[in-house]
């Protein structure tokens, strides 16, 4: 079957994860490029890149995941302070991480400095 290019990646890693993912919303995903990988340096780094292929009927729905996934990474870079013990949460937490408290949604987020 007739496989589209959804993304490409330079690392190994970066690659797999978001494969692993889209298969476990239920996607075929190919990886290709992965036995170039240990060239780099050798070659082009840009052809050592990995790259992952679906089924055509597959792409809207692994735009979704990604979009989705871009969304909880933009909160976790966020802080929110408990409530109940004033810890510092990753803005993408439920729960405190220190005292179980749930964080309610909705408040305030600060950038967290990296």
């Amino acid at each position: 079957m007739t496989r589209v290019q959804f993304s490409v990646h330079r690392t190994v890693g970066e690659a797999r994860l978001l494969a692993g993912t889209l298969e476990a919303e239920g996607m075929s995903v190919e990886v290709r490029g992965e036995a170039l990988v240990p060239l780099s340096g050798e070659i082009p780094s840009g052809e050592t890149w990995v790259e992952l292929w679906l089924l055509p009927g597959d792409v809207e729905q692994a735009r979704e995941v990604v979009a989705e996934l871009k969304k909880d990474e933009e909160e976790a870079s966020r802080t929110v302070e408990c409530p109940g013990c004033r810890e510092e949460n990753p803005g993408n937490f439920e729960l405190c991480w220190s005292c179980g408290v749930e964080l309610p949604r909705g408040l305030r987020t600060r950038l967290r400095a990296v």
